[in-house]
């Protein structure tokens, strides 16, 4: 990545303004808690771990960004403290305000919000009861709305609860409806948004019919004579009344609602939002979310949201530490999954329902081939859309596949259509084709990646600095001015993978040796064929990084850009960074190949 910066050079805030950490003191649960925030925080723990109360203090802080943010602040007394800022109307207050103090203490309780630019935001809530908004400046008194404005220019889109819509949707007042939008009367509203807010009603239907296959929404149509709304969605040919649709399908709906409107906001607050969904949906949550591009605080108990993000994306809440604790890795994912109590078993009611079995080196791998799907806008296929993914055991148990596919078609009683995806690992060619022909005869589809492993398709330079340039200046914009060293990744990548010159060529000799040493060729002859055949490849970094180890290389490079820059280099981040025409074309074959398969109908072999 080319850096117009030295180490020591200072980097301008960029905008927008972050809300970069939370700490919370005598408020509710939280005695004593700080949370840091990055672009996408998804918080788990069991329940009463403290997570509705960090919620609470987002849906407070909303409520008085709304109430006082058009306002001067003025001199406010409370609990013997004179101070400049606002006192909150407790009208309409998301929270019950006489149980905010933990343990009904006698003291005041406190949230305070730190921002990218260093200001902070303070929710008190006064032993004598009430609520005051506190802006804290340095080195200013901010007295003045338009000071207020500028200081903190920042807003937050909370999703309320939701529910069903309204059987008979009368035409509300558009101010009503403004005022109910993170409250639970916005399902109550929910065509009044639309008859309001139609501009952005094709983008809105776009999105439901990409991520709900087969439905289609259209615009809310007034009936003058009742004075009532009507919304209509089409499945298979069939028109109905949004209310005569599915439960799941309105929630979706609602929810994708709430989203398209916190374009531009600095926050989206979600609360388990997986109620009500299939887990098809689910999935594709969160890459909905980030493509929004605000930051997002989302809380949930679904495994297969937590599986769905990255590590760091995720914060474990527990009110009997200090802080929340950001995982680092797929053990702590796990770890995080064991704490809510939710399971990755694959059951045989999910094999029944799709006959579809894709068996792959490990589920991760699946989540990764989805990544790139939504890039390539195979929108069902990143969502998991009638695909049971299995774990294979790696490339040697290719043998074991069809009778572990037979054994599950038994079991159900029906027909499996069944694929499966290996990495290359070291082997030769001809070890390659021949396992690939034999899988051929028994499944639907086989493939091995041209490349090592899955992970070497994030290898391309070009998309790794691009995300690094996003990743450095998300940091900038949390942390304000930082030194940031300048690096190309080019070269860094020929760094970490030049010691591993050799173990690579003994690794493909010896594989290509023992495959070829029936064959009654002369061994000095395989082996200077395959050296050779390495050198070449070595030599030019595009197609060295196609060999070698893309695990070992892509952890090194982490803890590189984490240590020098002290950003984590997520998967998500990496396939988000990608250009299609960076994508490459082998990979684009096979997530084609796997969509055709999505739809394959099981017959009997």
């Amino acid at each position: 990545m080319q850096s117009p910066t030295s180490e020591t050079s200072p980097v301008a805030l960029p905008s927008p303004v972050r809300i970069t950490r939370v700490d919370f003191d005598n408020f509710k649960a939280l005695e004593k808690y700080s949370l840091s925030f990055e672009h996408v925080n998804i918080i788990v723990g069991p329940n009463n771990a403290g997570k509705s109360t960090i919620l609470s203090a987002f849906r407070a802080l909303d409520t008085a960004l709304r109430a006082t943010r058009s306002k001067a602040p003025t001199r406010i007394y409370f609990d013997d403290v004179s101070t400049i800022g606002y006192r909150v109307p407790e009208s309409n207050f998301p929270i019950a305000l006489e149980n905010v103090h933990t343990n009904y203490q006698s003291t005041a309780s406190k949230i305070t919000f730190t921002l990218s630019n260093r200001n902070k935001l303070q929710l008190i809530f006064p032993v004598e009861g009430g609520c005051v908004l506190i802006p804290i400046v340095e080195g200013e008194t901010v007295t003045k709305a338009a000071s207020f404005k500028r200081c903190f220019p920042i807003s937050l889109t909370v999703v309320p609860v939701l529910g069903p819509v309204e059987h008979n949707e009368a035409r509300r007042e558009r101010a009503t409806v403004v005022d109910g939008l993170s409250t639970h009367r916005a399902s109550h509203h929910f065509r009044n948004y639309w008859h309001y807010f139609s501009d952005g009603f094709a983008d809105f239907a776009e999105l439901v019919r990409t991520t709900w296959p087969g439905m289609e929404i259209e615009p809310p149509e007034f009936d003058a004579g009742s004075g009532q709304l009507r919304m209509y969605c089409r499945e298979d040919r069939l028109t109905r009344e949004l209310y005569w649709v599915g439960f799941g399908f309105q929630i979706w709906c609602q929810l994708l609602t709430h989203l398209s409107r916190s374009k531009g906001s600095s926050l989206v607050v979600v609360d388990e939002p997986e109620t009500y969904l299939h887990p098809d949906v689910q999935r594709q949550l969160l890459g909905i979310c980030r493509d929004l591009g605000c930051d997002m605080l989302l809380a949930t108990h679904s495994s297969e949201i937590m599986s769905e993000a990255d590590p760091a994306e995720i914060v474990v809440i527990d009110k009997r530490k200090s802080a929340g604790e950001r995982l680092r890795d797929v053990v702590g994912v796990q770890r995080a999954l064991d704490a809510v109590g939710s399971a990755q078993n694959i059951t045989l009611t999910s094999l029944a329902r799709s006959r579809r079995v894709l068996f792959v080196e490990g589920v991760d791998d699946f989540r990764l081939l989805r990544r790139f799907a939504r890039r390539l806008g195979l929108q069902e296929l990143a969502s998991g859309v009638g695909i049971v993914p299995l774990p294979s055991g790696g490339f040697g148990s290719w043998s074991r596949v069809t009778t572990l596919a037979a054994g599950i078609a038994d079991a159900l009683g029906s027909p499996l259509a069944i694929a499966a995806i290996y990495d290359r690992d070291y082997y030769s060619v001809e070890q390659i084709n021949e396992v690939v022909e034999a899988l051929s005869k028994n499944l639907t589809f086989a493939h091995v990646h041209a490349r090592k492993e899955i992970e070497n398709y994030l290898l391309i330079p070009s998309a790794l600095a691009r995300a690094l340039d996003r990743a450095v200046s998300e940091r900038v914009a949390r942390q304000g001015t930082v030194p940031i060293p300048s690096t190309e990744i080019g070269p860094l990548l020929i760094r970490i993978t030049d010691p591993m010159r050799d173990e690579v060529m003994s690794q493909l000799a010896t594989k290509r040796s023992e495959k070829l040493k029936a064959t009654g060729r002369d061994p000095a002859d395989i082996m200077k064929e395959t050296i050779s055949e390495f050198n070449r490849k070595w030599d030019d970094l595009t197609t060295r990084l196609t060999i070698v180890p893309g695990k070992e290389v892509l952890r090194a490079l982490r803890d590189h850009l984490q240590e020098h820059f002290g950003v984590s280099m997520t998967d998500a981040r990496i396939v988000d960074a990608f250009h299609r025409d960076e994508i490459p074309e082998d990979l684009k074959i096979l997530l084609r190949a796997v969509d055709t398969f999505r739809t394959t109908i099981p017959t009997i072999s």
